[in-house]
């Protein structure tokens, strides 16, 4: 199959053709839909006041469905290489679509919740799948290009979602944010079947049941669904509770069985050399810091503007709008600039811009304008898309072309990691460190007295602070990945 790998190789710019872009187009739309899940996000408080449930009912719509879909990908991304890379990416779509219909039509919010979890499976299929389907269709020299225009129509997918959440929770029910995706499902689902026919099938000879390790596969499942609980239940409930203890075992249990099992299996889910590769593992750790680190701006900057700075929430759309706007503009140049320059000069270069706009937050006062804020929410989606890209093709490049879905679903899985493991603990330590320092005063209405506005602000600067230092692991981590690859590049030359 590395034949294949050198027939994409050895097409010119000038045999490219327009098909390849469109098919490009249809393996973006998969991550487009992934993205406009952020409607849900705005559709929360709508959905628990038209069942009746409480807040914390509400939010398991988004931790099992996060928790899902990182506990998926490195099984849907194995399978995209044992069963072929288009079947497991038609599945995610049609998995993905049928869970729209059954969400929208739920009668009460316990099977909202369940149907979540359905839709998370088609999700992980996407995520995982769609790099390694946009790395097969062209040649390494425009990898990056091809990369950043995938990543920057996904980022498109979290502006048209926020947008589009505004007008169908303004003037219809909160089940148009699900049903208003089908007429994309369908299309996406359409160019899937009839565009991309003929790629994605590196191992449709092989004996696909054979190989996978379906064993291998539960026991990943259970390993971070068992971190991601333990993260939620510590942080909810208390560190030194039964629940806790119960969920790290689970995932101390069942990560250390699938590591023991991955070593010695002939056809492992995962191949575990691959993180000793400085590349693959720097780019791992740089994608799971920058999330990491740079979520804050989702869930704690809401806090900040609303009650501190006394902006509405019109105010606050715009501001993220302006971050996912810079995000998917600056995904494309990052790809075609990774190609000129080289991945590892870009990330860094992404890393570097995304520290220095979220240190600068920590200047931020109550009396800091709209203009400050929006200024810095620019430069985080400038570094970011600058970093995506580039970073997504520097681990893919160093994927054989027979686990282009393996290399996929890792650099999705550190992505979602990183934002789940900031939410918990990031979030965690905003709202203890607050707490701690105005215990009589509820968050919700911190600018209600200049003591608790204080506190918050303190609890604000601590916060970004641990993102900041965070992002600059990422920083160093993106480093060593830089230097792997001229190592690399110069041991292939010599």
């Amino acid at each position: 199959m590395l034949g294949n790998e050198r027939n994409v190789d050895s097409i010119s710019d000038d045999s490219l053709t327009w098909v390849q872009w469109v098919q490009l187009l249809v393996v973006a739309s998969g991550v487009f839909l992934s993205s406009l899940d952020v409607s849900v996000n705005v559709a929360l408080p709508r959905i628990s006041n038209y069942f009746y449930a409480s807040p914390t009912t509400t939010y398991l719509m988004i931790i099992f469905y996060l928790g899902t879909t990182v506990g998926l990908q490195l099984t849907m991304g194995r399978a995209g290489d044992v069963y072929g890379l288009r079947k497991i990416f038609i599945l995610g779509l049609v998995t993905y679509s049928l869970a729209m219909l059954a969400i929208g039509f739920s009668p009460n919010i316990q099977s909202v919740v369940g149907f979540r979890v359905l839709q998370a499976v088609g999700n992980s299929a996407l995520l995982a799948i769609a790099p390694a389907l946009a790395t097969s269709l062209f040649p390494s020299r425009i990898r990056g290009r091809a990369l950043g225009l995938m990543t920057g129509v996904g980022s498109l997918g979290m502006i048209v979602g926020t947008l589009y959440a505004g007008v169908a929770l303004e003037y219809m029910s909160w089940r148009w944010i699900f049903f208003g995706r089908i007429p994309i499902c369908l299309l996406a689902i359409l160019g899937s079947v009839t565009v991309i026919r003929g790629i994605g099938n590196q191992n449709k000879n092989s004996n696909g049941t054979a190989r996978f390790d379906w064993i291998g596969g539960v026991f990943a499942f259970m390993c971070l669904i068992g971190f991601i609980a333990a993260m939620n239940i510590a942080t909810a409930i208390g560190w030194l509770r039964v629940e806790t203890f119960v969920s790290l075992g689970i995932f101390i249990f069942s990560g250390t069985f699938f590591i023991r099992r991955q070593s010695i299996i002939s056809n492992p889910l995962v191949k575990l050399g691959i993180m000793k590769d400085m590349v693959v593992a720097g780019g791992f750790g740089a994608n799971l810091f920058l999330y990491m680190g740079s979520f804050v701006n989702l869930f704690i900057l809401p806090y900040f503007v609303g009650e501190i700075i006394g902006a509405s929430s019109f105010v606050l759309g715009i501001f993220l709008l302006l971050n996912a706007v810079s995000v998917s503009i600056f995904s494309p140049v990052g790809g075609y600039l990774s190609d000129r320059f080289g991945p590892g000069f870009i990330t860094v270069l992404g890393l570097l811009i995304v520290l220095a706009a979220l240190s600068s937050y920590t200047a931020l006062t109550a009396d800091s304008s709209f203009r400050q804020i929006a200024f810095r929410m620019v430069f985080v989606g400038m570094g970011i898309g600058l970093f995506q890209s580039s970073n997504l093709s520097l681990i893919m490049g160093k994927m054989k072309f027979s686990d282009l879905g393996s290399g996929g679903a890792v650099s999705s899985m550190s992505r979602g990691l990183g934002s789940v493991t900031a939410v918990t603990l990031l979030g965690w330590t905003f709202t203890s460190i607050y707490e701690w320092k105005s215990p009589g005063v509820d968050i919700l209405q911190a600018g209600s007295t200049p003591a608790s506005a204080a506190s918050f602000m303190y609890a604000f600067q601590v916060s970004y602070i641990a993102g900041s230092v965070i992002v600059f692991i990422g920083l160093v981590s993106s480093v060593v990945a830089w230097v792997g690859l001229k190592r690399s590049e110069n041991s292939f030359v010599n």
